[in-house]
């Protein structure tokens, strides 16, 4: 199998040649600890099965737009961002605040997106394996322009912000994923993160209230496309994961471990619906040994990998803190138990 075959078998719950192995994001720190420091050259050489279309657009676009010296800037809608050792810029100034904000506010146009222009980038680059891109859509995209805090509140004092805000940037996803599918992203990993360790941020009230509709739309618009529908979020989704699996959504994950999300639990109730990612933890590849590493990632291709429908990467990125050497011995683990059938 190509590696795209590889992933798309695994994403229709089915068993590839191999367990795919991907991951959403890999800093600066661990590529330059790896030994590269060109990311398409990392992917060939680790032989990943998916590129994300965000690490092309982070690593190449920013740098290069904004300059080494610049550590602030807004985006088009307005938000304001603090670059940090990660890869994510930090989110800390937000253009709406009332209703009144609301009013006068205009969004921008998804056909300029500079995510469209690194699609389109991958694909011509990686011909052989999957292209994904990650991206808001209802929940994050709305606390981006209010703040998280603020948006939270509003469900209980003033939900018509907060319904307004989900229609606005609903419509927006609903139209730019699309056209990143047209462009050749196959699979659209939905991030915006519901939760914390301990549960959900808001009830799942709220949640059927002000979040799924506008979710549902957008997972709607993915697969009208074409494309493959993840679903990923930190924290204990365990309170929502029916209602999120209801939607259509073609995977679940990578999903956060230490947060008690136990992937072969949820693919024992939910893998005759979705295929699962993830989920060796973050935090064992940044403090842990390499033979506990290892032990962690052969229990995974033991409990969840049989029969297919499932991807193995982090249980979210490869942030600055993970230890090149633990990835190597999560990604040789994997090589060594990893071919089917297991």
């Amino acid at each position: 199998m190509t590696p795209r075959e590889r992933v798309f078998a695994a994403l229709s719950r089915r068993e590839p040649d191999r367990l795919p192995v991907l991951e959403l994001a890999i800093v600066w720190k661990v590529m330059r600890g790896l030994g590269f420091r060109d990311y398409f050259r990392l992917v060939e050489a680790l032989d990943l099965d998916a590129v994300p279309v965000n690490q092309v657009l982070y690593l190449l676009g920013w740098r290069r737009c904004l300059g080494p010296l610049v550590r602030r800037f807004r985006d088009g809608w307005g938000t304001g961002y603090r670059l940090t050792g990660e890869l994510l810029p930090f989110p800390n100034r937000f253009p709406l605040a009332r209703l009144e904000d609301l009013e006068r506010y205009r969004p921008p146009r998804p056909e300029d997106d500079p995510l469209l222009a690194a699609v389109r980038l991958v694909a011509r680059r990686c011909p052989r394996r999957a292209v994904l891109l990650a991206s808001r859509a209802d929940f994050a995209a709305s606390w981006y322009l209010c703040g998280l805090d603020r948006l939270l509140v509003s469900y209980l004092e003033a939900p018509e912000l907060a319904l307004r805000l989900a229609e606005m940037v609903t419509g927006y996803y609903e139209r730019l994923l699309p056209l990143a599918a047209a462009q050749g992203a196959q699979i659209i990993v939905l991030t915006d993160d519901y939760a914390q360790k301990t549960g959900c941020l808001m009830s799942r009230e709220h949640f059927r209230r002000f979040i799924l509709p506008g979710f549902k739309r957008v997972v709607d618009a993915v697969k009208g496309a074409g494309a493959f529908c993840v679903k990923h979020s930190d924290g204990n989704i365990g309170a929502i994961a029916d209602l999120l699996v209801e939607t259509g959504i073609d995977g679940l994950g990578p999903l956060e471990p230490a947060a008690g999300m136990d992937l072969a639990e949820v693919k024992r109730r939910y893998g005759d619906r979705v295929a699962v990612l993830g989920n060796v933890d973050v935090d064992l590849l940044s403090r842990g040994s390499r033979q506990e590493v290892e032990r962690a990632t052969a229990e995974l291709i033991r409990t969840v990998s049989p029969g297919g429908g499932h991807i193995l990467s982090s249980g979210n990125t490869l942030t600055s803190a993970v230890r090149p050497e633990n990835y190597r011995a999560m990604l040789a683990t994997a090589r060594r138990l990893g071919g089917y059938p297991i």
